[in-house]
């Protein structure tokens, strides 16, 4: 954390120190998500440069990469009925 810039380490620390490989929270998110949402809800994630990692991570998911002006790289999004 303290290597990041000093804009970064405004944002809230746990959506920048996400553990080993950066996906902690997004982990926990995938397996509470579903007590979250309702029937056909969607949870929609933005993760940074870890979509290589995350797929590696969750094969069986089948993640919806949306496009931003950023690309397509960095949003997913997963309905209920997807989720564990």
């Amino acid at each position: 954390m303290r290597a990041l810039p000093r804009e970064y380490r405004r944002e809230p620390r746990l959506a920048l120190a996400g553990g080993r490989d950066g996906l902690d929270l997004v982990r926990r998110m995938l397996v509470q998500a579903t007590a979250h949402l309702n029937p056909g809800g969607l949870l929609v994630v933005e993760i940074g440069h870890n979509r290589a990692t995350l797929e590696k991570t969750c094969p069986r998911l089948p993640f919806t990469w949306l496009e931003t002006s950023a690309g397509g790289n960095y949003v997913f999004m997963l309905r209920k009925e997807d989720l564990p």
